[in-house]
């Protein structure tokens, strides 16, 4: 926002209401150069922001899970059930059955999805050491 008579309140008002910086006149020309790339850098992050979301939907979003056996229909119904909750999930299954794709659907479909994934291969881990290795 550019003014002419610039108070603090109205700039704190003009930035709550959404404008990206508060300049008043007169304007320095490398004042006005840099909001203007500041402006336009954040733009791009927002925009860049929303791909990348959109990508991972498409790649771990419930659609992309193929089957129509009821047993795979069922398990689709609790990802969708368990992904919205704070549950800690464990899956388990045969070698190459997509548990690990599964896994990942659930997260990305959580309201975690922002928060590092952690996958642990628990089959990998002699049972004497599976305790110590979860829980420290």
């Amino acid at each position: 926002m550019l003014t002419g008579y610039g108070t603090i309140e109205a700039a704190v008002e003009a930035i709550r209401d959404g404008a990206f910086d508060y300049l008043s006149k007169p304007i320095v020309d490398s004042e006005l150069r840099i909001a203007v790339q500041k402006a336009l850098r954040q733009q791009a992050l927002v925009a860049e922001n929303t791909r990348l979301h959109s990508q991972l939907s498409q790649r771990f979003g419930l659609r992309n899970l193929v089957g129509g056996d009821y047993r795979l229909v069922k398990a689709f119904e609790l990802v969708e059930a368990v992904a919205p909750s704070k549950a800690t999930v464990l899956i388990t299954g045969e070698s190459g059955t997509g548990k690990s794709m599964l896994a990942r659907t659930i997260h990305a479909q959580s309201n975690r999805r922002n928060q590092p994934f952690v996958e642990i291969h628990c089959g990998s881990i002699p049972e004497t050491l599976l305790e110590s290795e979860l829980f420290g």
